[in-house]
């Protein structure tokens, strides 16, 4: 779906006036980190062996601690972590109850709406 909004992005940027980033989310569940966890091992196991990922936690309207989701979520995937060039992020976006997750490229994966238009507002 990102990919399509994509395409009409690069020839309408400027019908995109409300919503700025497009994140796919494969899971929504509520902010549990028991919950995190079985959702973890799940996305984990799209992970090929000889590949490496990281873990990456947006946060808003949340107490959870953000490195307790790292930790947490990174133990039961049991692939390399690569910080600086992973080939696989599991994308983490807690609001509040609320909490989405992926396994996604950010570079393919994420629109961004204003990276796309040559001024800003």
């Amino acid at each position: 779906m990102v990919h399509q909004l994509r395409e009409f992005a690069l020839e309408n940027p400027y019908q995109f006036r409300f919503a700025v980033r497009f994140t796919p989310l494969e899971f929504c569940i509520d902010s549990d980190m028991e919950e995190m966890v079985r959702v973890a091992k799940e996305l984990g196991t799209k992970i090929q062996e000889e590949e490496s990922f990281r873990v990456t936690v947006r946060r808003r309207h949340s107490t959870l601690e953000t490195m307790e989701v790292i930790t947490a979520v990174a133990a039961v995937i049991s692939r390399k972590v690569n910080l600086d060039n992973p080939d696989s992020t599991l994308w983490i976006e807690v609001v509040g109850d609320w909490t989405g997750m992926s396994l996604i490229d950010p570079e393919k994966d994420i629109l961004s709406i204003m990276s796309l238009r040559d001024d800003e507002y």
